[in-house]
């Protein structure tokens, strides 16, 4: 009887770890993030293109 209680506990264990990532997978949050790092990405690109050109400063006279 162990063994079969404990065959059960593993089973549901994994059909939830299952739903779980599937329901993760699907989720439209996981596209918008990915569509936020990238912004981020690009905008730290930007950010060290602008340090790179730090000589050209305007100076209010």
């Amino acid at each position: 009887m162990d063994f079969v209680e404990i065959f059960m506990i593993v089973i549901s264990i994994v059909v939830s770890i299952i739903v779980i990532r599937y329901a993760i997978n699907s989720s439209k949050i996981i596209i918008r993030m990915d569509a936020m790092l990238q912004e981020m990405r690009a905008l730290r690109k930007e950010i060290q293109e602008n340090h790179a050109n730090e000589h050209i400063i305007d100076k209010k006279v």
